[in-house]
């Protein structure tokens, strides 16, 4: 099933070529959404937005294409939304089509058809709509779910004062009908929830595409426990993106004391690229090789918030916890038996080659690449671990952002029985549908991000949630960590070592 390839680390606004190669199977590749720089004034931005440019018998055709093509490739497509709940969304929703629509009205029709698959990495590509949106005046604050409310998380520095407040409503609309309707078009995996938090960090984004207003009339509970209102003016979506963006290193790796080392690992996408991979490999090698000179008793791996990358790198670190050799991947299965019919759809064609059937196996409904030669597949052989693997107690924290790679990584710890997990349920598990290609749909140029493969770890005595990978101990934050940034799952953690 080889297939030439242009790995490609889609970033913020960043596309990195990194060269051409063949591989028989691409990784799951953690897909960030592509920002697009538009030159136009704010005003035309606005009219460009609202405006009802695209024609309504273009945009039906258009939607059924992307209801075919999904059909067609996803491998994962009724893990958790049966064909006969899909089929009937995308029938209402195309019924719903009686005029001409705005680009906002149709990202929010057919983001709403891919999250109905419920699946992390089938999603409609914002960037049309951010690169237009930049200057608008948006809600001012990303908002956080702690049981069943929601309270006020990011925003400028003038409004710090007010993070940790529990929402009740905006406009006039009670927060909990707001966001049911805003899930709608929000991409989880399965019946995942802690991840709504890692995407509401875009709140923002999202209460645009449900209300285009600039003044925000917000009722919250306030610290004297008091029920209060308050007027907010829309921040420009762009200042609020600079302010929730942060540059943070993919690993770090910290020794408390002599018996405490903490490691972070924050994403795996410094794999891809082989220079940043090697650093990243050295930099694991001298910290296992500290923790085995000092006999170091106690390891706290903390993989919160990362989204996934390179299994290279997720394999490597997972070389140093397990004692005993190992296998990576179960197989690589895709739903499709050609891509005649819709390669020409993808943005990147010539990456795509066709299957050859007589070297796959059919398992799970999917035709499946589950052995190789030996010599090019690492994922299928078996891996050795670490002369000098990790042999101390290992605590390891995760929650909603941990998805993709990640996932993979968990569920093999769990497969080993490594490492006690504290935190809150992952989103990724044992398994993904990725592929690292977009779709261009032909009338609106919308990308629509579909997996082509389901790549499954061989974790025989994995038992699936389709909630994701329950920790061992679950630690919800309070809402005054929002304000304070007190870091409360790690706080628990220490104290178990003090």
């Amino acid at each position: 099933m080889k297939f030439p390839i242009n790995i490609l680390i889609i970033h913020g606004c960043r596309v990195k070529k990194i060269g051409k190669m063949n591989v028989k199977i691409l990784l799951p590749i953690l897909l960030f959404t592509i920002n697009f720089a538009f030159g136009q004034n704010t005003a035309l931005q606005k009219t460009m937005l609202l405006s009802k440019s695209l024609k309504k018998d273009s945009i039906v055709a258009e939607f059924t294409e992307l209801y075919h093509l999904a059909n067609t490739i996803h491998p994962g497509q009724f893990m958790f939304c049966s064909k006969s709940e899909f089929d009937q969304t995308y029938s209402s929703l195309k019924n719903s089509i009686k005029t001409d629509l705005s680009p906002v009205q149709y990202y929010k029709l057919t983001a709403t058809l891919m999250a109905k698959i419920k699946d992390g990495h089938t999603a409609v590509d914002r960037g049309q709509i951010i690169g237009l949106l930049n200057d608008r005046l948006v809600f001012p604050f990303s908002i956080y779910k702690i049981k069943d409310n929601y309270y006020l998380d990011q925003s400028s520095q003038e409004n710090k004062e007010y993070a940790g407040l529990r929402i009740l409503k905006i406009n006039g609309k009670n927060i909990h009908s707001v966001v049911n309707e805003i899930k709608q078009y929000i991409h989880l995996e399965g019946r995942n929830e802690t991840g709504l938090n890692a995407r509401f960090s875009n709140f923002p984004f999202y209460y645009f595409i449900y209300d285009q207003t600039e003044k925000f009339e917000i009722e919250y509970v306030n610290h004297n426990k008091r029920k209060q209102k308050s007027l907010f003016k829309g921040m420009p979506f762009k200042t609020y993106t600079s302010i929730i963006s942060k540059k943070t290193e993919p690993l770090t790796t910290e020794f408390k004391t002599k018996d405490l080392a903490v490691l972070k690992f924050r994403s795996f996408e410094n794999g891809y690229n082989v220079t940043d991979r090697k650093v990243a490999e050295k930099q694991l090698d001298r910290f296992f090789a500290q923790l085995d000179s000092l006999k170091t008793e106690n390891l706290i791996i903390d993989l919160r918030d990362n989204g996934g990358g390179s299994a290279d790198i997720a394999n490597y670190l997972f070389s140093y916890l397990a004692s005993t050799p190992y296998y990576y991947l179960d197989y690589v299965g895709a739903k499709y038996k050609s891509v005649k019919d819709w390669k020409h759809y993808t943005q990147y064609p010539d990456n795509i080659e066709e299957i050859n059937l007589n070297e796959t196996k059919l398992k799970n409904g999917l035709h499946c690449t589950m052995e190789t030669d030996g010599t090019d597949d690492w994922w299928f052989e078996i891996q050795q671990n670490k002369p000098n693997f990790y042999k101390g107690k290992i605590s390891v924290l995760i929650n909603g952002g941990c998805f993709s790679t990640t996932g993979h990584l968990l569920a093999l710890m769990k497969e080993y029985k490594i490492g006690k997990f504290y935190g809150e349920y992952s989103q990724g598990s044992n398994y993904s549908n990725a592929g690292g290609q977009a779709f261009i749909l032909p009338y609106s140029k919308t990308l629509v991000w579909i997996p082509t493969f389901q790549y499954r770890m061989r974790t025989p005595h994995f038992i699936n949630d389709p909630k994701g990978i329950k920790p061992d101990v679950e630690i919800q934050i309070q809402p005054n960590d929002l304000r304070t940034g007190f870091d409360r799952p790690m706080d628990f953690v220490m104290k178990q070592y003090q």
